[in-house]
C-alpha cells in the first residue's frame, strides 16, 4: 500500500507547549482513521500536526499524497501547497459578512435587517474555492448534509448543529484527497448522529481518506483504525473490529477545590415559587417561516430544565428571547424575573441575573481578550472587558480562574487557549456575578471525555451549593447533570 502521511521520530510544539515526542504515525492508502484520548487539546493538535500547522522541531513529517499534484502545478508555475488537498472540519467557524470582515456581534443574528450583512448558506458554499475538480457539488453536499431547506438562510442565523453540517458541506466542496475532522458529531442531533455512518460512507467511496478525533464510545463502523493519543504519542493502535470502546469512571475523577467552588458560590438565590420565566403563546417567525408555534413555558426558582429538540427546531431562537437579545419579545407575551418585556425594563436588568455559555459566545469577543478581561466582562455583561476593574473585582477573576486550574493562561488571549479550556473560561464569566439563572448551551462542546464529565460534575456541584434555576441544552443524554429533573421540548 502507498504511505499518504508518515510522522517518524517527531517532537511537536503547539501553543507554546511539547505536546508530542517521539510521534510515529502511518497513515496508508485504504484506511480511515478514528483517534481518540484524554485531552481534546491533544487531539486538536494531532489534526493541525498532519495540517503542518505545529511547530515540528524534532524528527519528521512526509505528505506522499500530494506529491503527484505539486509536481504537476510545479511544471505549470503555479503557486501550490499540499493544503490544496486537504480539507478540515475544525470546532471553530470564521464566518464572515459580505465585506469579508469578521465582524458579526452576538445579537445580530436575532435582528432581521442587520443579518443580511451575512451571507446565505447556499452563497456560502459557492464561493468554496477548489483547487481540484471532485464529485461534491452544491446540489450534492445541500442534499446529504440536510441543507436544502436552509439554503437560503443568513450564516448567522444557523443553530449550532446546522453551522456544523455547513462546515461538513463547505470541506467536501473542495474536493480534497483528506479530510480531517475534528470532534464532527458534537453539535448534531440524533437523527443526524445516526445517519453519520452512512454520510461517512459516501464521503469515502467518493474517494476521499477521511481522519477523525472523537470520543471513544462514537467510532464510527466505516472507520478501519482506531489510534489511542496519550503521554505524548499514539500509545496504541487498532484495527476497527478489534476495538473496545471505555469509558471514563466519574466516580474516581478528580473534581474542582470544593470548598473553594463553594466560597465563590452565594449558598442561596431564591427558591420557591418566584417565576424566572414565563412565555405564552410565544410564536417566532423570520421571513414567513414560522420557528416558534405558541409556545408555552414556565420556569420558578431553583428549578432544573433540559432544553432539547432537533437542530432547527427553535432551540436558539428561545434562548435568545429568554436572554433578552431578540427584538421579537416585545411582540410577544414573555415575563422574565417577573417582569413583562417591553414595560420599561433594560436589557441589562434582564442579563445580569443570568449566566450564560456557549461555544459560539468564544467567536464574538474581540480578539484582544484575554481570558482574565473574559472573565470579568461577565460583571458587566459585555462582550469584553472596557472599562476599569476594581482590586477586589480582578481578584475574584483570578480565584475563578485558579479554581478551573487556569490561573497560569490569565494574561493569555482567549483564541490562544485550547476550545475546552475556553469553556471553562465562559463558565467562570457567567458564574462570577451570581446569576440566578444558569444556561449552558452545549457548553461542553468539544471537550475530551474526561473534561466533559467534569464539567457535568461542575455544574451538579453549583446547583447543589446555590438555589439558581437551569436550563441545559445538549444533544447527549450522557451531559446531562444529575441534578437535572425537567425537560422541554421544543418538535
Amino acid at each position: 500500500m502507498k504511505t499518504l502521511i508518515k510522522v517518524s521520530g517527531a517532537t511537536v510544539r503547539y501553543l507554546d507547549q511539547l505536546v508530542f515526542d517521539g510521534l510515529e504515525f502511518d497513515w496508508q492508502e485504504g484506511q480511515h482513521w478514528a483517534i481518540v484520548g484524554d485531552s481534546g487539546k491533544q487531539l486538536t493538535a494531532f489534526l493541525d500536526t498532519l495540517l503542518g500547522r505545529t511547530m515540528v522541531t524534532r524528527g519528521s513529517i512526509i505528505r506522499p499524497f500530494a506529491a503527484a499534484y505539486q509536481k504537476e502545478q510545479e511544471e505549470k508555475g503555479e503557486v501550490h501547497s499540499f493544503r490544496d488537498l486537504i480539507a478540515v472540519v475544525s470546532q471553530q467557524y470564521p464566518f464572515k459578512n459580505k465585506s469579508n470582515l469578521q465582524n458579526f456581534y452576538y445579537q445580530q443574528r436575532f435582528n432581521s435587517m442587520e443579518a443580511e450583512e451575512a451571507l446565505t448558506l447556499s452563497a456560502y458554499l459557492s464561493n468554496v474555492e477548489a483547487k481540484v475538480n471532485g464529485f461534491w457539488d452544491l446540489e450534492r453536499v445541500l442534499e446529504r448534509m440536510r441543507l436544502k431547506d436552509l439554503a437560503d438562510k443568513s450564516l448567522i442565523k444557523l443553530s449550532n448543529g446546522e453551522t456544523r453540517r455547513l462546515a461538513i458541506a463547505a470541506a467536501l466542496m473542495k474536493h480534497p484527497k483528506i479530510l480531517l475532522l475534528d470532534q464532527p458529531l458534537t453539535g448534531l442531533d440524533v437523527q443526524t448522529r445516526a445517519q453519520f455512518d452512512q454520510i461517512l460512507q459516501e464521503i469515502i467511496q467518493s474517494g476521499i481518506h477521511v481522519i477523525l478525533s472523537t470520543h471513544s464510545n462514537e467510532i464510527p463502523a466505516s472507520i478501519t483504525h482506531v489510534g489511542i493519543l496519550k503521554d505524548k504519542k499514539i500509545e496504541a493502535i487498532f484495527r476497527r473490529e478489534d476495538w473496545k470502546a471505555t469509558t471514563s469512571e466519574e466516580e474516581t475523577m478528580e473534581s474542582f477545590d470544593e470548598k473553594m467552588l463553594q466560597r465563590l458560590l452565594q449558598p442561596s438565590v431564591g427558591q420557591g415559587q418566584d417565576e424566572m420565566i414565563r412565555l405564552e403563546k410565544v410564536t417566532i417567525r423570520y421571513a414567513g417561516n414560522t420557528i416558534l408555534d405558541r409556545v408555552d413555558w414556565i420556569v420558578l426558582a431553583g428549578e432544573k430544565w433540559q432544553l432539547k429538540g432537533p437542530n432547527g427546531a427553535g432551540k436558539s431562537t428561545l434562548l435568545s428571547l429568554i436572554l433578552g437579545e431578540n427584538p421579537q419579545a416585545y411582540a410577544n407575551d414573555i415575563w422574565l424575573f417577573g417582569r413583562k418585556r417591553g414595560t420599561g425594563e433594560s436589557i441589562w436588568d434582564i442579563k445580569k441575573q443570568i449566566g450564560f455559555v456557549a461555544p459560539e459566545l468564544s467567536r464574538f469577543f474581540p480578539p484582544n481578550q484575554t481570558c482574565i478581561k473574559v472573565v470579568l466582562s461577565g460583571l458587566f455583561d459585555t462582550m469584553g472587558l472596557f472599562k476599569k476593574v476594581t482590586e477586589a473585582q480582578e481578584k475574584l477573576a483570578m480565584d475563578w480562574l485558579a479554581l478551573f486550574r487556569m490561573a497560569g493562561n490569565s494574561q493569555k488571549l482567549l483564541k490562544q487557549v485550547s476550545l475546552e479550556e475556553q469553556r471553562f473560561v465562559l463558565l467562570a464569566r457567567a458564574l462570577i456575578k451570581q446569576p440566578k439563572l444558569l444556561v449552558l448551551d452545549e457548553a461542553s462542546q468539544g471537550m475530551d471525555e474526561f473534561q466533559r464529565a467534569l464539567f457535568k460534575k461542575t455544574v451538579d456541584q453549583v446547583c447543589a451549593y446555590t438555589g439558581l434555576s437551569l436550563i441545559y441544552v445538549s444533544h447527549y443524554k450522557e451531559d446531562i447533570p444529575s441534578c437535572v429533573d425537567r425537560v422541554f421540548e421544543l418538535g
